[in-house]
C-alpha cells in the first residue's frame, strides 16, 4: 500500500454539540477573559481532552461536574453566570430550527481574514485546535440533511437529559438509505475501517470469549482501509490468532495457523510481519526428541526472540551446560542495545526489565539464590505495581513460590493476594496466578502431612497448567519430571520403600548431570542423598566428608529444606563415624537444632519428629535427663498435631484463600 489512507469522516455527535455551546459561550463575546486564571486553565484542559477525542467522551453530567470542579470559592459572579447558561444551554436547542440557527452561527468564532489576528477582539485562529474543531463540526453541518439534523437534534436532547448513547450508532453508507447527507463526498460514499471490531476483540480476548475474539479481529482487518482489492492486512488477522492460540497453550491450533500466516505474509511481502511469525513459530514445542530451534541475530529480530532461547537452553532435557545460557543472555543484551540504536526506538521499560527477570531464573537454576533475589528486587522496585505487566507477575510468583519453599507460607500467599498482584491480570495470567496459590497451598499441605486434605480438597480444585503429582507424592504417575528432578524423584521414592540400594543408577545419573550442566542446586541435594546411602551402607566417614565439603553453600540458609537434611544426616555421621564421646555429641546437638528449627519452620512435621526423637536419645547417652524429658515431650506434642492435621478433610484457611481465588477469577471474567 504506496498511500495513505483517506482520513476518517467526521459526523456530528451529541458530544460535539456540548462543547461547541461552550466553546460559542466562552468565546464568542470573550467571557473567558473574566474568569479567574485558574478556571480559565481548568476549562481550557477539559475542553482540550474532549475536542482531542482521544478517550471516550464524558457524559454531558460529568462534564459538567468536572468543569465545576475548578469554580473558585466563594463564588465568581461569572463563573455562576457561565456554569448556569451552559447547565441550560441545550433547553434553547428546542427544535430544528433553533438547531440550524445555532450551527449556522459557528462561523463567527474563527477568523478567515489573517489581518484581524491583529484586532483586540481575537477570538478563535482558524488553525488553533479549537478553531479546527470549530470548522470541522461547521462543515459536517453543512452537508446534513434536514431529516439528518432532525435526528441529531432528538438524539442531542436525549443525550443530555438522561445520558444515553443516543446518536452513537454505527450509521451505514448506502446510497438507497443514507438520507441523513444532502452533500456527499467521496469519503462519505465508502464506509473506512474502524475501531470498534478491534475493541471487541480486546475484550473477548480479555476474558476468553474464543469466537467473539477471533471474529472480531479478522473482521477488523477485513475491513475497507484503502481503494484496493485486498485489504493487505490479512496476515495480521491470523498473526494475532496464532498469538491468542499460543497463550492459551493450544500449540496444535497455533501451528496450523502460523503455517497460513506465512504463506499470506510471503505474498503481501510483509517482511517484519514474516520474521514475526517465523519466530512464534521457533517458540512453538519440538516433537519428542527433537531439540529446539535456537535463532540467530537477524536485522528484523526482536531481542526477546534471543532472549526466549535462554528458556530453551534452561531445558534439561537439551543436555546443554548452563554456560551457554548465560552466553545466550549476553547476546540478547547485546542485541537490544543494537535494537535500540538501529531502529531508534524507545527504551520500554518492560523490555529492559524482562531481561533481569531471566537472568534471575538462570542465576536460581545455578544455585546462586542471593544474586536471583537482586535481580528479582531490580524488577519489583521499578515496574509499575497493578498493572497487567506480565513480567512483574512471573518475578513475583516465582519470588512467592520460593518463599513458600522456605516455609514462609503466610506471606507468599499474601504477596499473591495483594489487590496488586492481581487487579491487572489477564485470563492467562490469571491461570498461572491460580496455578501457583494451588502449587503453595498443595506444597504445605504435604509437609504436613496432611494427604486427605490435598487427596479429597486441592486435587479436585487443581486449575489447568504445568504441573505433577511427583513434587508432592511418591504414587505412580505416568507423567515425567525433567531428567535430574526424574533422578532425584526415584531415589527418595525407592528410599520411601527401603529400597535404597536400586537407586545407585538413578543417583549417579543426577550427580552427573547435575554437575555437567551446573544445576548446582540439584547436585548439592543428590550429594546429601549420596552421604545417606554411604551411611546406611558403611561408609560413615565418607559420608560425613562429602557433607562436609558442601556444609557451606548450604548453612546460609538459601534452601531450608536442603540445609535441614545435610545437618541432619551429618549429626547421624558423626555419631557413626566418630563415636559417642561428649565432643561428639556437643557437636551432632549443634547440628540436630539447625535441623530441628528448620523443619519446625518449614511445618514438616514428620522429619521434625524424627529430629527430636534422635535428640531425646543425645540428651540420654549425655546424663542430660531434663533435656532429655524436654525432647521427648516435643516429640509427643509433634506426632499428636501431625496425627489431628492427618486427619483433616477441610481447612478454613484454604478454604478462604481458594475462594478469593474464585472471586477474583469471576470478577475479572465480567469486565
Amino acid at each position: 500500500m504506496e498511500d495513505a489512507p483517506p482520513p476518517t469522516e467526521h459526523i456530528l455527535r451529541p458530544h460535539h454539540l456540548v462543547l461547541l455551546s461552550i466553546l460559542m459561550i466562552a468565546f464568542k463575546d470573550l467571557e473567558i477573559k473574566k474568569f479567574p486564571p485558574e478556571f480559565s486553565t481548568h476549562l481550557l484542559r477539559t475542553l482540550l481532552n474532549e475536542v482531542s477525542e482521544v478517550t471516550e467522551p464524558l457524559t454531558f453530567r460529568e462534564l459538567m461536574k468536572t468543569i465545576a470542579s475548578a469554580a473558585p470559592s466563594p463564588p465568581h459572579r461569572d463563573v455562576a453566570q457561565f456554569m448556569a447558561a451552559i447547565n441550560v444551554v441545550h433547553t434553547d436547542i428546542y427544535s430544528t430550527e433553533k438547531l440550524g440557527n445555532f450551527l449556522t452561527n459557528l462561523p463567527q468564532l474563527f477568523v478567515d481574514n489573517p489581518r484581524a489576528l491583529l484586532e483586540e477582539k481575537t477570538r478563535l485562529a482558524r488553525r488553533s485546535i479549537f478553531g479546527y474543531f470549530c470548522r470541522r463540526c461547521f462543515v459536517s453541518y453543512v452537508k446534513l440533511s434536514y431529516e439528518g439534523l432532525s435526528k441529531l437534534r432528538e438524539d442531542y436532547q436525549y443525550w443530555c437529559s438522561e445520558g444515553r448513547k443516543a446518536g452513537y450508532e454505527t450509521i451505514p453508507k448506502d446510497n438507497l438509505t443514507t438520507s441523513y447527507l444532502i452533500h456527499k463526498t467521496q469519503v462519505d460514499k465508502k464506509t473506512w475501517a474502524k475501531p470498534d471490531t478491534y475493541a471487541a476483540w480486546e475484550k473477548a480476548r480479555a476474558v476468553g470469549d474464543e469466537s467473539v475474539a477471533v471474529e472480531s479481529i479478522r473482521s477488523f482487518f477485513e475491513q475497507h482501509f484503502h481503494d484496493q482489492s485486498d485489504s493487505g492486512f490479512r496476515q495480521h488477522a491470523l498473526l494475532n490468532v496464532v498469538h491468542m492460540h499460543y497463550l492459551n497453550k493450544e500449540y496444535v491450533a497455533a501451528g496450523k495457523l502460523l503455517h497460513e500466516a506465512i504463506g499470506v505474509a510471503r505474498t503481501a511481502n510483509d517482511r517484519p510481519t514474516l520474521q514475526h511469525c517465523l519466530s512464534l513459530l521457533r517458540r512453538l514445542p519440538p516433537p519428542p526428541g527433537v531439540k529446539p530451534f535456537l535463532n540467530e541475530a537477524q536485522p528484523d529480530m526482536h531481542p526477546f526472540e534471543v532472549l526466549y532461547d535462554v528458556r530453551k537452553l534452561l531445558g534439561e532435557e537439551h543436555e546443554q551446560p548452563i554456560s551457554t545460557a548465560f552466553n545466550k543472555f549476553v547476546e540478547a543484551v547485546g542485541l537490544y542495545d543494537h535494537w535500540l540504536e538501529a531502529h531508534s526506538a524507545v527504551p520500554h521499560a518492560d523490555h529492559q526489565w524482562a531481561q533481569h527477570a531471566v537472568q534471575s531464573v538462570i542465576w536460581r537454576e545455578a544455585g546462586c539464590e542471593r544474586l536471583a533475589q537482586a535481580s528479582e528486587e531490580v524488577v519489583l522496585s521499578f515496574t509499575e505495581p497493578g498493572s497487567d505487566n506480565s513480567t512483574r507477575l512471573v518475578v513475583v510468583l516465582n519470588k512467592a513460590h520460593q518463599m513458600a519453599r522456605q516455609g514462609r507460607y503466610h506471606e507468599s500467599l499474601c504477596l499473591l493476594l495483594e489487590p496488586a498482584t492481581w487487579q491487572g491480570l489477564t485470563m492467562n495470567d490469571h491461570g498461572s496466578w491460580a496455578h501457583e496459590i494451588w502449587n503453595i497451598l498443595a506444597m504445605r499441605a504435604i509437609r504436613r502431612g496432611q494427604e486427605r486434605l490435598y487427596k479429597e480438597y486441592l486435587i479436585p480444585r487443581k486449575p489447568a497448567g504445568e504441573s505433577s503429582s511427583k513434587h508432592y507424592t511418591f504414587e505412580p504417575a505416568i507423567d515425567r519430571l525433567s531428567p535430574i528432578r526424574e533422578s532425584l524423584y526415584q531415589v527418595l521414592r525407592l528410599k520411601n520403600c527401603d529400597q535404597l540400594s536400586n537407586s545407585v543408577d538413578a543417583l549417579l545419573n543426577a550427580l552427573w548431570l547435575s554437575e555437567f550442566l551446573g544445576r548446582y542446586h540439584a547436585y548439592r541435594s543428590a550429594m546429601i542423598l549420596l552421604a545417606d546411602f554411604g551411611l546406611q551402607y558403611g561408609m560413615p566417614k565418607r559420608s560425613k566428608r562429602i557433607l562436609e565439603d558442601i556444609l557451606p553453600q548450604v548453612i546460609n540458609g538459601g534452601d531450608r529444606e536442603q540445609r535441614a537434611a545435610a545437618c541432619f544426616t551429618l549429626a547421624r555421621c558423626l555419631l557413626v563415624s566418630e563415636g559417642t564421646s561428649i565432643p561428639v555429641l556437643t557437636e551432632a546437638l549443634k547440628y540436630l537444632k539447625i535441623a530441628q528449627a528448620d523443619f519446625e519452620e518449614m511445618q514438616m512435621y514428620s522429619s521434625c519428629a524424627d529430629v527430636a526423637y534422635f535428640t531425646s536419645v543425645l540428651y540420654e547417652n549425655l546424663g542430660e535427663s531434663g533435656r532429655r524429658d524436654e525432647a521427648a515431650k516435643r516429640h509427643e506434642e509433634i506426632e499428636s498435631r501431625r496425627m489431628g492435621l492427618e486427619i483433616e478433610v477441610l481447612d478454613s484457611e484454604v478454604q478462604e484463600v481458594w475462594n478469593v481465588v474464585i472471586m477474583v477469577g469471576t470478577r475479572l471474567a465480567s469486565r
